[in-house]
């Protein structure tokens, strides 16, 4: 009988440490996220990124970086790559702080042809840095790394992004669109507008 009784406590007891832990980190997991919002990365911004193909200019891709720890990028809907004339989705993934002022986040774009046939996906790892007054962020593209898949899944290509012009970022805010030099440097215009 007592043998049976050390065995039930032991249980128990292993099974209350188990609970605990499991509460702990949920604790934890939940002090993450909430931390994400004082992040300086947190917010919406417009980015100056870079198209599919090299020689094109620079788009504007307005680019939320969510306190819940998830990220939007709207690049424009229909852009020239490598094979012709593609449909995008919007890129959509999930970020992390990996410094006091850098993020690292993971999106996916879904690419469709003008018949609407699935040709694939691309997926970003960027790591955006906020500039110190928290009003803009550089990318210089030294940790960036491109995968592109078939519609099937399977990895087609992986370009890293070293070598490539910056992505930067200005913080968007009411009045402050965040294009570079739209207003001294995004910042908001004044005056009357003319017409």
């Amino acid at each position: 009988m007592r043998r049976r009784s050390v065995l039930l406590s032991a249980v128990s007891g292993a099974l209350t440490g188990a609970l605990t832990l499991g509460r702990s980190n949920e604790v934890a997991a939940r002090q993450e996220t909430a931390s994400l919002a004082d992040h300086p990365m947190t917010g919406m911004w417009l980015a100056m990124a870079n198209p599919p193909l090299p020689d094109d200019p620079q788009v504007p891709v307005p680019s939320l970086l969510a306190a819940d720890g998830t990220v939007l990028l709207m690049f424009p809907v229909t852009q020239k790559g490598p094979q012709g004339v593609q449909f995008n989705s919007a890129y959509v993934g999930t970020w992390e702080p990996e410094t006091e002022r850098r993020a690292h986040f993971t999106a996916v774009q879904l690419l469709s042809d003008a018949d609407g046939t699935f040709l694939g996906s691309v997926t970003v790892d960027g790591h955006p840095e906020a500039s110190e007054d928290g009003q803009s962020f550089v990318d210089d593209n030294a940790l960036v790394m491109v995968t592109i898949r078939d519609a099937a899944g399977a990895v087609l290509q992986e370009v890293s992004g070293a070598g490539a012009p910056a992505v930067t970022g200005i913080r968007m805010a009411p009045g402050t669109p965040g294009f570079p030099g739209g207003g001294s440097a995004g910042t908001p215009m004044t005056g009357t507008p003319t017409s």
